[in-house]
């Protein structure tokens, strides 16, 4: 079944903006004789029936709201500015990988380096890219990107969580062995650091708010395939 997200609250009769009418109707071909799921801006789900399409809007009728059941965990990934094809893609596959919410945050070593207007003009992109692989995907709650907060803020307002880092440095203390070790934890956070890797004063600050160095195998992994190896791992370790 086809699951798109809408920009606004649903109700019984709802309008798709033009190109989510464009992708549902010409580019993936939906049939409208078959349902839509639909999630708007009040984090409600419903069954739609496309009625018409007029000026490039289509017009949907309810025909149940469904209720979503919340899953028992929340995966929360704390990753440092990335290169933009490369935060691009850990964007996507975060989002694919049920990641809850994402907070992105500049660290001592990044290579990229965004000023708060770069970030807000960025902003609306990885949104986009978050809301096309959760309709890909089939996920009916989009993920919460934020940008705004420094990493110790972020750990802050976190701190109810079980908090990670992955560390190239960490040799025994896996995410299975934490995740173990914690079991009846709702919230996970992981860090991973950027290209350069996290400094030790930045390790030794998140360890002594209360996080946890990890390893994530006896290789040195690239930033971006860090962040979905994590992500994985939690999945795997949680729901399988």
């Amino acid at each position: 079944m086809k699951k798109i997200f809408i920009p606004t609250p649903l109700d019984t009769e709802i309008v798709l903006p033009k190109e989510t009418t464009h992708h549902v109707l010409h580019v993936f071909r939906h049939n409208i004789n078959k349902p839509i799921m639909v999630t708007g801006s009040d984090q409600r789900c419903g069954l739609y029936t496309i009625v018409e399409e007029v000026q490039g809007e289509a017009r949907a009728e309810l025909i149940e709201f469904i209720e979503i059941n919340p899953a028992s965990y929340r995966i929360v990934l704390v990753q440092s500015l990335l290169k933009g094809d490369k935060l691009e893609w850990v964007l996507q596959k975060a989002t694919e990988l049920n990641v809850d919410t994402i907070y992105l945050v500049a660290t001592a070593n990044n290579v990229v380096k965004y000023d708060r207007k770069k970030l807000e003009a960025k902003y609306s992109r990885w949104e986009k890219i978050m809301l096309e692989a959760a309709q890909q995907c089939g996920r009916t709650q989009l993920p919460t990107l934020v940008i705004d907060e420094t990493l110790p803020s972020v750990l802050a307002i976190e701190k109810k969580a079980l908090q990670l880092v992955a560390y190239e440095n960490e040799c025994g203390y896996s995410i299975k062995q934490a995740l173990q070790n914690n079991k009846n934890i709702q919230d996970v956070l992981i860090c991973i650091g950027p290209e350069g890797g996290f400094q030790e004063n930045e390790i030794n600050d998140i360890i002594k708010s209360g996080g946890q160095s990890v390893t994530l195998g006896t290789t040195i992994l690239r930033a971006e395939t860090a962040a979905i190896t994590a992500l994985a791992m939690m999945q795997y370790e949680l729901e399988l």
